[in-house]
């Protein structure tokens, strides 16, 4: 689905999800896992400020922030 069809037929929540996908499949490719294993956290702090993580269930920690100037880049492929 286009960005386009998209915003003209109103189905953000498709593209979002679509999006989103692509963060589960570079970040699996990164640490060589299966994206089931992947959850994908977005949290807000109180300035604000928003940040992207990717957290590994099966070791139950959070791997890193993935820096904002890096999620740009993935989306945009």
């Amino acid at each position: 689905m286009s960005i386009l069809n998209a915003l003209i037929g109103g189905d953000y929540v498709s593209l979002v999800k679509e999006h989103i996908e692509k963060l589960f499949v570079h970040e699996a490719r990164k640490y060589h896992c299966e994206k089931d294993d992947l959850s994908i956290i977005i949290s807000r702090e109180s300035n604000g400020t928003m940040e992207i993580r990717t957290y590994q269930k099966s070791l139950n920690t959070v791997w890193r922030t993935i820096p904002d100037k890096e999620v740009q880049e993935i989306l945009m492929k």
